[in-house]
């Protein structure tokens, strides 16, 4: 049977690499794509091709991320499961400069749009009372204060995260900690905390990450006793609950 899944915090195109590692498994996939990117009917064909159904999400409006939910199910069928991913490279490349006429519209791409959305999962998974896992995946990187105090990062010769793209990704992640930890006793929603940086393998690029958490969730639904509660972080390539090997 397939797992339907929303992919939305890194829109399409950037996290095309990612999706298709879950279109090519056991999932009917929608992507979110932003409401300042415009799509072809090129880029909807090719979407299509690969099994992607590309949904818009305005992440400054509650109400886009309610209609990105609903527009979702309505191509789907009932979504169980969600990825919110936070990619801060990806931020961090977007958002080179730290100035105040970006400040407020950064924050709000950054932050914002991923407290809309999850609030509107949980309220749509607690309409629907059936089993679903949110998935939150941290991808970090480095910061000024960490290059600062880093060898090693300062070897690397990496641009580090301004100030307002590492407040964001400190905030992404307490949020996350905090929504599991509030959500511990829901009976239908599994929360899941997923983080990496730029030491870890499996996070060098989207195709490899994309590979382990697809095969990490239907190890997930293997279990018998279904999916432990934790607010940890789980790294991305470790071995899902339970010992299954994630890569053949």
């Amino acid at each position: 049977m397939s797992k339907t899944i929303l992919i939305a915090g890194k829109n399409y195109p950037e996290a095309e690499d990612f999706a298709e590692k879950f279109a090519l498994g056991e999932f009917t996939v929608a992507l979110s794509t932003g409401s300042d990117t415009r799509k072809s009917s090129e880029d909807e064909n090719q979407s299509a091709a690969s099994g992607i159904s590309l949904v818009n999400w305005n992440r400054d409006s509650a109400i886009s991320a309610r209609s990105l939910i609903i527009q979702t199910e309505t191509l789907n069928g009932f979504t169980d499961n969600y990825i919110l991913y936070f990619d801060a490279s990806y931020f961090a490349s977007k958002y080179e400069n730290c100035s105040s006429e970006i400040c407020a519209r950064a924050m709000d791409n950054m932050l914002l749009g991923f407290q809309y959305l999850t609030l509107e999962i949980l309220n749509r998974i607690r309409q629907h009372k059936s089993p679903c896992k949110m998935i939150f995946l941290l991808k970090s990187h480095p910061t000024f204060h960490e290059v600062l105090h880093s060898s090693a990062l300062k070897k690397m010769n990496i641009r580090p995260a301004n100030p307002l793209v590492a407040s964001a990704e400190a905030a992404f992640a307490t949020f996350a900690e905090n929504i599991a930890a509030m959500e511990a006793e829901n009976e239908y929603a599994s929360i899941i905390l997923i983080s990496g940086d730029q030491a870890n393998e499996t996070c060098k690029n989207d195709e490899s990450l994309g590979l382990w958490l697809k095969d990490y969730i239907i190890a997930l639904d293997q279990l018998k006793k279904g999916i432990p509660k934790s607010t940890s972080w789980v790294k991305a390539g470790a071995k899902a609950p339970g010992g299954f090997a994630l890569f053949r």
